[in-house]
C-alpha cells in the first residue's frame, strides 16, 4: 500500500512540473495575444494605442484618458 501512495505522489508531482514548464514555455503567446485583443479593442473604441515609458495603454483623443 505505502508503494501505490508513493507512486500516486510521484505521479501528482511529475504532472503539476509539466504542466508549470508549459505554462512558462506559452506565456510569451498568451501575454502577445492578450496584448493584440487590447490593441483591437482600443482601436474599436476609438482610441489609440501607445507607449510611454515602456508602459503601454489606450488613450481616447476626446477625453485624454488611458483606459
Amino acid at each position: 500500500m505505502i508503494k501505490v501512495a508513493r507512486f500516486a505522489f510521484a505521479l501528482i508531482v511529475l504532472v503539476a512540473v509539466v504542466a508549470a514548464a508549459f505554462r512558462v514555455a506559452t506565456a510569451t503567446d498568451r501575454i502577445k495575444e492578450r496584448r493584440d485583443t487590447a490593441r483591437s479593442a482600443c482601436a474599436a473604441s476609438g482610441g489609440e494605442w501607445v507607449k510611454v515609458d515602456n508602459v503601454e495603454a489606450c488613450v481616447h483623443a476626446e477625453s485624454g484618458s488611458k483606459v
